[in-house]
C-alpha cells in the first residue's frame, strides 16, 4: 500500500516505462490501498487505472478523499474482471503481502491481454540461507498439494507462500513462479538504496514506524496488514517487470 512505498513516484514512473503502458490503457493496481497511485497514473500519464484492496478502511478513505476513483474490494486472488482485460497490472509494496502468490498469478494471467506487462516492486531477502529457503518453498508446496479441507473455505485461512521467507521474497522461487504462471521476465533491478533512503526518512520524519502507522492507516488498522518484515542486512527491495507470454501458462 502506498504509506510504505520506498523510491514513491520514481519507481512507479520506472514501472510504466518498463510496462510500456501509454495513454489510454487499461491498468490494475493490485493493493492499492489509498488510491494515489491510481491517480498519479491517470493524471500523468492518462492511463485507466482500477484499483484492488482488501481493507475496506483503505478504500473507504480513498473514495471520501475521491469519490471518482474505481476501487474493488478483493483479495487479490478472485478477480473478478473480463478475460484478456487489462494492458498490465502494478503491484507496489503489496505482493508480498498475499499469500495464495500461485493462485493470484494464474488470475493476473487470465485477465491480462497477451504481452501485457506487470510490474511488482517489493521486499526481497537479499542472502537467504539456501536449506531454509529450501524448506520453506517444498513445505508450502506440499501444504498447498494436499487435499482441500471445509477449514480451507473460512476467510482468515493463512496459506504459506512458497516464494517468500520471514516476508521477504526469495527471487530465484519468485522468478520461477512466474515462469510457470506463464510470464517472462522483462527486467528485474535492485533498489535497496530507495529502501534505506526511505526508512532514513520515516525516522527523521516520525521517529519511528509505529508513529507513521498510527498517523497514515485508518483507526483500527493492523499495521501487520501493511508490513510483515523486520528490516535488517539482509532486507532488499526490488523492481522487475515480466510479460504475459503468448502461449499457455505452465
Amino acid at each position: 500500500m502506498n504509506c510504505f512505498h520506498p523510491g514513491s513516484k520514481e519507481i512507479t514512473d520506472l514501472a510504466v516505462k518498463l510496462g510500456g503502458f501509454v495513454r489510454g490503457n487499461r491498468i490494475l493496481e493490485l493493493g492499492c490501498g489509498e488510491g494515489r497511485t491510481i491517480e498519479y497514473l491517470q493524471e500523468k500519464y492518462g492511463l485507466l487505472v482500477t484499483g484492488c484492496d482488501i481493507n475496506k478502511d483503505m478504500i473507504k478513505k480513498a473514495k471520501q478523499r475521491n469519490p471518482k476513483l474505481q476501487i474493488r474490494l478483493s483479495d487479490g486472488v478472485s478477480l473478478d474482471f473480463p478475460s484478456l482485460y487489462f494492458d498490465g497490472a502494478i503491484m507496489e509494496c503489496s505482493f508480498s503481502l498475499m499469500t495464495r502468490h500461485q493462485e493470484l498469478l494464474h488470475e493476473l494471467y487470465c485477465i491480462l491481454k497477451p504481452g501485457a506487462v506487470l510490474t511488482i516492486s517489493d521486499l526481497y531477502m537479499l542472502d537467504p540461507d539456501p536449506q531454509q529457503a529450501k524448506q520453506q518453498y517444498e513445505s508450502a508446496i506440499s501444504y498447498l498439494n494436499r487435499p482441500r479441507e471445509h477449514s480451507d473455505c473460512e476467510n482468515e485461512t493463512e496459506y504459506p507462500s512458497p516464494f517468500v521467507l520471514d516476508g521477504m521474497f526469495m527471487m530465484d522461487y519468485l522468478q520461477e513462479g512466474l515462469r510457470e504462471a506463464g510470464f517472462d521476465l522483462i527486467s528485474w533491478e535492485d533498489r535497496t538504496q530507495d529502501l534505506k533512503n526511505y526508512i532514513a526518512q520515516v525516522l527523521m520524519d516520525y521517529g519511528s514506524f509505529d508513529r507513521m502507522w498510527q498517523e497514515a492507516l485508518p483507526e483500527g488498522t493492523d499495521p501487520k496488514s501493511i508490513c510483515h518484515m523486520t528490516y535488517g542486512k539482509n532486507t532488499g527491495y526490488f523492481l522487475l517487470a515480466a510479460g504475459k507470454g503468448h502461449g499457455h501458462a505452465g
